[in-house]
């Protein structure tokens, strides 16, 4: 094989020490943002609270904690989830300045073109679920439960179910990168996506059936029409790039 040009061969201890290094500098700006964050996290999670949880709602969802800990352990939660999304790129660069060494021109200017879009997507996806996928789903369950019982949400429980549906919308919008790469690397074709469509329109319905975190059918069906919108849109953006 022939090496990469300007890279040394050096030993695995002196490429571990240097793995450590980076990673400390990557995860150490990541812990400080925890500990800001976490010194406003009750702020953040009344913000969090009127605008995801009670918005649309007519009267005042109160919080409701079952534990000593789970108050501490949500804004934990909060502050995590906020300092990891500031931290990524970060992370991302000192990766890519660990393994740079290593790779082809073409490779770096693939990692450098793929990287951003990546985040960009995971970005558009979770406002998404944020804005409106998250406040839509609460809005719609409650609204159909208070006639029966009087609504008494956990804290930590309501905000593992925003973090999961904002994580998860986020990863499914990778869907237009993975499926524009795939087609690229010819390991599927155009023609064939296209006159599988109503197949795979079954299989994206079955995968939101799956990993919703919400038992509602809106929270599946919602899911579902975004796979569906992003699979139409990687097929338009093929056709071009």
């Amino acid at each position: 094989m022939n090496a990469v040009p300007g890279d040394n061969e050096l030993p695995v201890g002196e490429h571990l020490v240097e793995l450590r290094s980076r990673m400390i500098k990557a995860i150490l700006p990541i812990v400080v943002f925890a500990v800001v964050v976490f010194m406003y996290s009750g702020e953040l999670l009344n913000f969090i609270w009127r605008h995801a949880v009670s918005g649309g709602i007519t009267y005042t969802l109160d919080m409701n904690i079952y534990s000593p800990m789970e108050l501490i352990l949500t804004k934990f939660k909060i502050s995590l989830m906020f300092a990891l999304f500031l931290g990524i790129p970060l992370l991302m660069y000192e990766i890519f300045m660990f393994v740079g060494k290593g790779l082809y021109e073409k490779e770096k200017i693939f990692f450098i073109k793929v990287v951003p879009v990546s985040f960009i997507l995971f970005t558009a996806g979770a406002a998404l679920a944020y804005l409106a996928v998250v406040p839509l789903i609460f809005k719609y369950t409650i609204f159909y439960s208070v006639d029966v019982a009087t609504p008494q949400i956990s804290v930590i429980r309501t905000v593992s179910t925003i973090v999961a549906m904002v994580t998860g919308f986020g990863l499914i919008f990778q869907l237009p990168l993975l499926l524009v790469f795939a087609l690229k690397m010819n390991i599927v074709k155009l023609e064939y996506l296209k006159k599988k469509r109503m197949i795979i329109y079954g299989a994206l319905l079955a995968f939101a059936l799956f990993v919703s975190p919400d038992p509602s059918v809106l929270s599946e069906l919602i899911v579902a029409l975004v796979l569906v919108v992003l699979f139409e849109f990687s097929l338009f953006i093929a056709r071009y790039f």
